[in-house]
This record gives structure tokens, C-alpha cells and sequence, in this order.
């Protein structure tokens, strides 16, 4: 995936852009949002670019395919696993097989979006950036 930014800080080691946010990026871990409100994304890379320049950036194609499985993927399977485990392993007396397997299915689904929630911050932490490199300067 190919973005746009604008260059706010280079000092050798960290390049900070300021990114044109699209519809794509909504969900993504690479870009944060600073006090400002902008979406800005921190490069661990050192490049011969100067403040103010519009760069063009590209997300490692693993990077993306593994942010779509987690934020798509797999809400989606543990959802239909949380329900056929709840139907077919536990018993809750009085309560229908049907409404066991409901059940299941929306506990799997809260401990999934918990779960990416989490990883979503320890990617923070981490500094999701080295997955995102800039590839050339447009002005």
C-alpha cells in the first residue's frame, strides 16, 4: 500500500510525516494520532529528507495482509468458533442449545476485539514504523 506525507521533523534517526489519511488507513496501526488531531507516523529510517517535503511511503504488503486478517478475518472465525464450541461442548441447564452457541459467539467475539485491542497497543509501544519505508521524495 502507497501513501502520501509531509515531512514535520527529520532528526537522522527518526522521520516524523504527517499523513493524508484515506479510507484504507482507518484501521491501521502504522499512523498515530498526536494532540493535534493529525494522523502522523514516526520512520525509524534515516533518509536525506528535509521538513516540508511530500514524500510517498510504502506499508510492507505483509504487514497490510496481516492487519486485514486481525481486524477482518478473525473476529469473523472466532466468532463461528466461539458459537459451535458453546453449542456442542457445554451444557447450561434450561437453556437452549441455540442460545448456548449465541452466547459463546459473543464471549468469543469480546475476547477477540479485546485481544486486538492489546496487540494494537503493544504495536504502539513497539513502534509499528519499520514496517512503513519511504520509497521516493514527490516535491
Amino acid at each position: 500500500m502507497i501513501g502520501r506525507g509531509i515531512v514535520i521533523n527529520n532528526d537522522g534517526h527518526q522521520i516524523q510525516l504527517r499523513m493524508q489519511p484515506s479510507a484504507a488507513c482507518k484501521g491501521c496501526t502504522a499512523c498515530f494520532l498526536d494532540k493535534d488531531k493529525l494522523q502522523v507516523l514516526q520512520l525509524q529510517q534515516q533518509s536525506p529528507v528535509k521538513t516540508g517535503e511530500v514524500v510517498e511511503v510504502e506499508i510492507t504488503p505483509s504487514f497490510a495482509l496481516k492487519s486485514a486478517f486481525l481486524l477482518f478475518f478473525l473476529p469473523l472465525l472466532m466468532l463461528i468458533l466461539g458459537y459451535f464450541v458453546f453449542q456442542s461442548m457445554f451444557d447450561i441447564p434450561g437453556l437452549n442449545e441455540v442460545y448456548q452457541g449465541i452466547i459463546g459467539a459473543v464471549i468469543a467475539l469480546v475476547f477477540t476485539f479485546v485481544g486486538i485491542h492489546y496487540y494494537d497497543k503493544h504495536l504502539q509501544k513497539s513502534g509499528s514504523g519499520k514496517n512503513v519505508k519511504i520509497i521516493r521524495i514527490v516535491s
